[in-house]
């Protein structure tokens, strides 16, 4: 099985609401808020970009906001966490700078082996280096398409996970 993440594009009136405890995740029907669900995808995401498992340093650490300072306080079972409309933007033209040139240069599957950056799970050999490079990048790509959309539209970004 294993931890999903799926991304929901929201108002900033409604992000606020949710920060200051107005409002309750749970009350979000995500069908309606544009979903964007990354599979296993997300932790090995912000290890690409960040070298680090949370807490990455900004712009990049918007992408996939594991950050203390955008967890938020709410009853899913683990965690969600956002970015402003101004992260958003800030995520969006970091992504925008990234070609898979760029990438293939950043990944470094002998590490995030040795880290155990989840979805791997120890068993992985060199053969499945270039499968998971496949599929995060297959992922970034439409990352890069959800964030261009959301910042487009001014609208904040909810991460959580199931």
């Amino acid at each position: 099985m294993g931890m999903t993440g799926t991304y929901i594009a929201i108002e900033n009136f409604l992000l606020s609401q949710i920060i200051k405890g107005e409002k309750s995740i749970l009350e979000i029907d995500p069908t309606q808020c544009c979903p964007l669900d990354v599979d296993k995808s997300w932790r090995a995401i912000h290890y690409l970009l960040c070298k680090d498992i949370e807490n990455g340093k900004p712009p990049m650490g918007y992408v996939v906001p594991i950050r203390d300072d955008n967890e938020l306080d709410c009853e899913l079972e683990f965690g969600a966490f956002y970015i402003t409309e101004q992260q958003v933007k800030e995520a969006a033209d970091f992504l925008n700078s990234l070609d898979n040139n760029v990438l293939e240069n950043m990944y470094d599957f002998k590490a995030m082996q040795e880290n155990a950056v989840y979805p791997l799970l120890g068993k992985e050999n060199e053969m499945d280096a270039g499968f998971l490079y496949e599929y995060i990048y297959s992922y970034l790509i439409k990352l890069k398409e959800y964030f261009n959309q959301t910042a487009e539209k001014g609208y904040a970004i909810i991460l959580y996970f199931s």
